[in-house]
């Protein structure tokens, strides 16, 4: 009786561990999905920008959900972080061309781990099926042993 417990219990300990890996997957798909908004966001604001030419009026975020009115001037340049704090001045194709390879790696990104989650999903499913079939072996075992003592 007590290998079977001992086999409940590693199987209950593997699928709690999937279970975390699977919602550590999840919180990283999640987290790559709203950079890739943001970087939907900035190629349409610039897509936008370039529509309506120079000297257009905007409002720029200044943080707590606040803003202030702001002219752009200039639209041949435009700032293009490269992470680390580094910031690149690019032209306005360029940048934008930039942000594309971005948003594309991180849909690849958002890919493989949607692929990952589905996989660890599964064997979580057939680890769930073992443990439950663990369990009422378990059960059945202890309500014999419990019967062969009255």
């Amino acid at each position: 009786m007590a290998s079977l417990e001992e086999h409940l219990s590693r199987a209950v300990a593997e699928l709690q561990a999937l279970e975390r890996v699977i919602s550590d997957l999840q919180s990283r798909v999640t987290t790559l999905r709203v950079l890739m908004n943001e970087y939907d966001g900035a190629i349409s604001l610039l897509d936008e920008l370039k529509k309506r030419g120079e000297l257009t009026e905007v409002l720029v975020p200044i943080g707590g959900g606040n803003f202030i009115h702001a002219e752009v001037k200039k639209l041949d340049i435009v700032e293009v972080s490269i992470g680390a704090g580094i910031v690149l001045r690019k032209s306005l194709e360029d940048g934008k061309k930039i942000m594309e390879k971005r948003k594309e790696s991180l849909s690849k990104a958002i890919e493989l781990y949607e692929n990952q989650i589905i996989q660890y999903a599964q064997k979580a499913d057939e680890l769930r099926r073992i443990v439950n079939a663990l369990a009422a072996r378990l059960r059945e075992e202890q309500a014999k042993s419990q019967e062969s003592r009255s």
